[in-house]
């Protein structure tokens, strides 16, 4: 199987409404891939930390939005291809996201 290169372009909007601790970022994943000729193509999966975060069911596309939620400052993102007949390629060269976190909170006094 080809090697697929990964580039993970972060939204620097945090999203409310978070239903994990952590944040959500919006993330756009772009990748270059040949697939091998003897396969049909599928999609792509987007792995963060190892676990599988997002699926793209185009086999065309080599970009692709996603929003993942961040735990830690520091993390790990791959991408595989996925194949018609079940099989998955290797994952790629990890992409090292560094976020900072969710924006402060603008906490307000009034003095008495």
């Amino acid at each position: 199987m080809r090697a697929i290169f990964l580039a993970i372009i972060l939204a620097l909007m945090a999203t409310a409404g978070q239903a994990a601790p952590g944040w959500q970022r919006d993330t756009t994943a772009v990748w270059t891939y040949d697939a091998p000729t003897d396969m049909v193509l599928s999609g792509f999966k987007m792995y963060q930390d190892g676990n599988p975060v997002c699926e793209f069911s185009l086999p065309e596309a080599r970009t692709a939005s996603c929003k993942v939620t961040l735990t830690k400052r520091t993390t790990s993102f791959t991408l595989t291809a996925y194949f018609a007949d079940g099989q998955e390629s290797g994952h790629s060269d990890p992409y090292v996201l560094v976020d900072w976190g969710p924006k402060p909170k603008i906490i307000t006094f009034t003095a008495k």
